[in-house]
């Protein structure tokens, strides 16, 4: 950027700084009551960026649970690729910290990403002044970026994607934009339309390349499914990651398919665990005999004609058990969520006309390797259709993993690209 146009970025920033701590005004009894985080003095620490740190290699940034599982083989690779590296791991939610602590052991330290206000983040990126700060998804932080780069920082950004949604609210903020994406040295996006919408934004073109998705090089920890699983009586349809307004229709179409298929349980998976007491709600209110996934016993299951799968990290491993899987998020206007799961294992896969967070739904759909329902009607008439047809069923799962396989390897160029800038060891 020119000495021209360097005081109107400071200005800008003087601004978001003064926004951003007034926003927090505003957060800070959130916070304060946010409920999950199990240790809830570390959770406001790292949130209000007052806990200790001491400095680091690599630090890396996954806002949630699907951000960390997705990228899981990337983390896999890059510790094993750079195994004197000390890596700090951060997320926003305490649901992603929980993944994080199971899935991700071997990061160094695991922590909440500070709040991006001066008086919160400020501390984190001084002392822990990493080589090096990568962050997963297109997660744009004024402040955090200009502080890392002042400290030194190479700052990468892995499996970008930029909706047109986003697209266009960023375009009103474009010479902003581009002073900010100008501190990234490499913007790895998902696809050649995220690509070009982050260089329309200002990304330098021999800044940005094309990665594909983290998402396709998706593999469970172990190929077994839950033991509980195996004592589950009948066929499964399995709702995973589902929202509000999302688990009414999904419940009433089951009631018509359990009329002409008495052996299927629904299995039913919440985004969010905040929301299992009221989903438990809507089965007790629509007559379904349920139980909780966190109520079973080691040795029994009962016949029941629903489960609450109120556990987290186990749902990648459900849908490899699953006849037919729906992708939540889907029905209601939230982009939906990842179809490579079920697809991984096979499954046949039902997702709704909102999956705009993953574009390459539209290929799942036009290769015969899954089906998009509209409403509660077609999910009842593709189920019965699925069910009726276990060889169409299989043909449809077998396309879903093929594309699967013909996209995988993200996670290995990431690692191409972080040799680039950290050597080859």
């Amino acid at each position: 950027m020119g000495a021209s146009g360097q005081p109107i970025l400071t200005a800008m920033l003087f601004l978001y700084n003064i926004l951003s701590f007034l926003a927090l005004m505003f957060y800070f009894p959130v916070l304060l009551l946010k409920k999950g985080p199990a240790d809830k003095g570390a959770f406001l620490r790292e949130r209000l960026g007052r806990s200790t740190y001491s400095e680091t290699d690599i630090w890396i940034h996954a806002v949630s649970v699907g951000e960390t599982l997705a990228a899981l083989p990337f983390f896999k690779r890059l510790k094993k690729e750079f195994p004197q590296k000390k890596i700090t791991f951060s997320t926003t939610t305490y649901t992603g910290q929980k993944i994080a602590g199971e899935k991700f052991p071997e990061a160094d330290r695991i922590m909440y990403m500070p709040i991006d206000a001066l008086p919160c983040i400020a501390k984190a990126v001084n002392t822990l002044r990493p080589e090096c700060f990568i962050t997963v998804e297109t997660e744009i932080w004024p402040l955090l970026f200009t502080l890392l780069k002042k400290s030194g920082a190479v700052i990468i950004i892995l499996n970008g994607r930029i909706s047109e949604n986003s697209f266009q609210g960023y375009r009103r903020i474009r010479f902003f934009m581009k002073s900010v994406l100008s501190q990234v040295d490499f913007l790895y996006m998902q696809s050649e339309a995220d690509a070009e919408r982050i260089k329309a934004l200002g990304a330098g073109p021999d800044a940005v390349g094309v990665m594909g998705n983290f998402k396709f090089d998706f593999k469970p920890d172990s190929a077994d499914a839950p033991e509980w699983l195996h004592r589950v009586k009948g066929r499964i349809f399995l709702a995973g990651s589902t929202h509000k307004g999302e688990e009414a229709i999904i419940i009433e179409a089951f009631r018509k398919i359990r009329e002409d298929f008495h052996d299927v349980v629904l299995i039913l998976a919440p985004r969010h665990p905040e929301r299992f007491a009221e989903v438990a709600a809507v089965l007790r209110e629509k007559e379904v005999a349920y139980i909780k996934r966190s109520s079973m016993t080691d040795d029994h299951t009962p016949a029941v004609q629903a489960i609450l799968l109120d556990t987290m990290g186990e749902l990648p491993k459900v849908y490899a058990r699953s006849e037919v899987s729906f992708i939540g998020g889907s029905l209601v206007p939230v982009g939906g969520h990842n179809i490579m799961e079920p697809a991984y294992w096979s499954r046949p896969v039902l997702f709704g006309p909102y999956m705009n967070n993953f574009p390459v739904a539209s290929e799942f759909v036009k290769k015969g390797a899954a089906i998009q329902v509209n409403n509660g009607g077609e999910i009842v008439q593709a189920v019965r259709s699925l069910l009726n047809n276990p060889e169409e069923a299989l043909r449809m799962g077998e396309k879903a993993k093929t594309l699967v396989v013909q996209n995988t390897g993200a996670a290995g160029r990431a690692i191409d690209l972080l040799r680039r800038y950290l050597g080859n060891s």
